[in-house]
């Protein structure tokens, strides 16, 4: 039965005042009113759980959790509307921009972010309790909803006439990140340019759409079917899981290699059959170019296109190009910086990456292979060579990583590091599935609570599963004190594998990493210690500064005490040699780092001048590869993570930028002279404590004493051996 609900009142109140609001745009039908279903207020607190630390995942009714979730984006968008109409009735300097305006932003947002939080993490949990059909519209209104605070005008002014002297240097973050999402979003523009300039954001995204449907399309064309077992009685067995036809015995033929990510990539590193393994990395080379046998499928127009219109858009926002607009959510001060570091890297790693491929061509030769190594050989022969000189197998490696051993070996290193205990809590908290644990972080001379989390980290039939994506940080409260001081809570959610007839979980190394540097954002998030939600944890951190605190927790797997903590064989006890650690890192570092400079610069051109992106292909190639240019190599063709995303514009330099700092920040718990109990906590005190209240660039001043450079990094990747001989 319908009930006029709390939140069809207030739409009938609101609504006349508000029609603009994006959400509250109900067409009328034949005279008739039509009501929202009565939400409960207990239902609403169940979710919320405004009077306890933990919210309620079992027991929940998802019509009713939809219903609910929709309602808080009317309360949002609403209550922005309200702030809004405030403003432009009060006089200039006549309101307190925290008390009136920010603050009251943070109430609106922290109710809507709960319960967010709550559906996301049962959508990536539990797919038989939060079906995609139901999750993707809420996604899509919760993205809509979330930015209403970055379009608003009135906020927007209130901001930039904000005196900043008189301001907390937190504060001044808070405000500082409306004014760059308010110029981002064009609120600096006429009303006319207004309208061409999201005329222009909304082609583009269409472009950028449609560049990745017709990769996929063209990705799905090619199949290689594989029907003999001793090709791939070596492969790991999440790449037979990959290719496997039957999902539920993926070691039963036939085996299908596909180019979708992850599993082309994969079959050529264990493929034994070099016509394979050349079969899929030319197609692979060709999907979306000019070279694709179905035309239709060709991007090469598309980037092309997806290049003009960005820069149209840079233009229209004052900017010389789309490379010095994406510098506004950026640590590197500008492009010439940004080149300038890759070119001293890339000076070093070039020399290097010929070495490695002799030495590759010596090893093959020995091995039986009588051609010149190409590229498509190249992750083959490494990976032999690797198991040769270091006994790296990724399989056999595996049996020494069970989940529960590194846990506590990473638990250990936390508390080593940062002063800090993680204690599993049973029944503390309500879980969504049995696997799930809940653990509370406290300080080592302290008994209160510092903050809360979840583990989902082992693979379930019902569970969200995305190729190339390992796993999701889902935040339910970052670190704040608006209205009062919460307990931080995240959820780490992954696919790790299950245990197998009574067989602990085993990880492979890469999943090792891969948890270590998850779990550095997760204590991001937790152990921020700031007032305001808008700058804690994740949030406002640079985008080339992300990765900072997930490579800090990686470079720690390769310190003897620590690997030694965290590896022990399943069955026998036995531990892995830990005397190569720093020469298997640093295995194919030249080609690998030569690899990531190409994509990063290439990035940066195609945003920073006009040149044909065929051109730049011609033009760069050989600066970074000691191989020659395929005839159908059309990289930007299948640059997904740039061409199909506007956030990744400019931007693929930053998992490298967020290297860089990181090996930096690493170097100083090398030195004799310092304590690591004294470092991490002066890195906890900083990196974590801060969260986005302060600037990166900063906060390494801060930790370091000095602006960061390149050279721990090319150090630890063995970039400068050449310069010792």
């Amino acid at each position: 039965m319908l009930f006029v609900s709390r939140c069809t009142r207030l739409c009938q109140n609101i609504i006349p005042k508000h029609k603009n609001c994006a959400l509250t745009r109900v067409p009328s039908r034949n005279g008739y009113i039509v009501l929202l279903p009565e939400i409960s207020k207990d239902l609403t607190e169940s979710l919320l759980q405004v009077n306890a630390d933990h919210p309620n995942f079992t027991g929940l009714d998802i019509k009713k959790c939809e219903n609910t979730i929709n309602n808080q984006f009317i309360d949002f968008e609403c209550g922005i509307r309200d702030i809004e109409d405030y403003l432009n009735s009060v006089e200039d300097g006549k309101y307190d921009l925290f008390k009136d305006v920010l603050e009251p932003i943070e109430n609106l947002s922290q109710k809507f972010d709960q319960i967010w939080a709550v559906l996301k993490t049962l959508y990536l949990a539990d797919s038989s309790v939060m079906p995609a059909r139901i999750y993707y519209p809420i996604h899509n209104k919760a993205c809509m909803s979330h930015i209403t605070k970055y379009n608003s005008k009135p906020i927007y002014e209130a901001c930039k006439k904000a005196d900043l002297s008189k301001l907390t240097e937190e504060q001044v973050a808070v405000v500082n990140k409306f004014i760059k999402e308010g110029k981002l979003n064009g609120l600096e523009l006429s009303e006319k340019l207004d309208y061409s300039f999201k005329a222009n954001k909304q082609k583009c995204s269409t472009k950028q759409k449609y560049f990745k449907i017709r990769l996929e399309m063209a990705w799905s064309q090619f199949q290689q079917i594989i029907d003999n077992p001793q090709l791939v009685k070596d492969f790991p067995e999440d790449l037979l899981t990959l290719m496997a036809l039957n999902k539920d015995n993926p070691k039963k033929r036939p085996w299908k290699v596909s180019l979708t990510w992850g599993t082309a990539h994969r079959f050529i590193e264990y493929c034994p059959d070099r016509d394979l393994r050349w079969n899929v990395w030319q197609a692979y080379e060709k999907a979306g170019s000019p070279a694709d046998e179905k035309r239709e499928l060709n991007n090469g127009l598309e980037v092309e296109e997806i290049r003009k219109l960005r820069l149209e858009a840079a233009e229209k926002l004052g900017f010389k190009n789309y490379g010095e607009l994406s510098l506004i959510t950026k640590m590197a001060p500008s492009i010439s910086v940004i080149e300038n570091t890759l070119l001293t890297i890339l000076d070093k790693a070039r020399p290097l990456q010929d070495k490695e491929i002799e030495s590759l061509q010596l090893f093959s030769n020995k091995k039986g292979n009588e051609y010149p190594i190409q590229m498509w050989d190249v992750s083959y022969w490494a990976r032999l060579q690797k198991k040769e000189l270091f006994g790296y197998d990724e399989v056999q490696w595996s049996e020494y990583f069970p989940l529960d051993r590194v846990l506590d070996g990473l638990f250990e290193l936390c508390r080593q590091l940062y002063g800090i205990r993680i204690l599993e809590m049973p029944n503390r908290a309500d879980l969504w599935h049995p696997d799930v644990k809940y653990y509370e972080i406290i300080h080592e001379n302290d008994p209160s609570i510092v903050a809360g989390f979840y583990l989902d980290l082992c693979s379930r039939p019902q569970k969200m599963k995305a190729v190339g994506e390992p796993g999701w940080l889902v935040t339910h409260r970052t670190a704040s004190s608006i209205p009062k001081k919460v307990l931080p809570l995240s959820a780490l959610i992954m696919n790790f594998p299950p245990m197998q007839n009574k067989n602990p979980s085993l990880l492979s190394f890469d999943q090792v990493k891969i948890l270590f540097g998850k779990f550095g954002h997760l204590l991001q998030n937790v152990l921020c210690q700031v007032h305001y939600a808008e700058v804690s944890g994740l949030n406002n951190v640079e985008w080339d500064a992300v990765g900072i605190t997930s490579n800090f927790m990686i470079h720690w797997l390769y310190d003897k005490d620590t690997f030694d903590s965290i590896n022990s064989h399943y069955k026998t006890g036995k531990r892995l040699p830990n005397d190569q650690l720093t020469e298997m890192k640093q295995h194919m570092a030249g080609f690998n780092t030569c690899d990531e400079l190409y994509k990063s610069m290439i990035d940066i051109k195609m945003h920073t001048i006009k040149t044909n992106w065929n051109d730049l292909v011609k033009e760069m190639w050989s600066n970074y590869y000691g191989f020659p240019l395929s005839k159908w190599n059309s990289f930007p063709c299948r640059f997904a993570e740039v061409m199909s995303n506007e956030q990744g514009a400019a931007s693929y330099y930053s998992g490298l930028w967020s290297r860089i700092i990181a090996a930096d920040v690493f170097q100083s718990f090398k030195a004799p002279d310092e304590t690591t109990k004294n470092l991490g906590n002066n890195f906890r005190d900083t990196f974590y404590a801060f969260g986005g209240s302060c600037p990166s660039g900063e906060i390494f001043r801060r930790f370091k004493g000095r602006d960061p450079n390149s050279e721990a990094f090319i150090s630890d990747l063995g970039l400068n051996k050449n310069d010792s001989k």
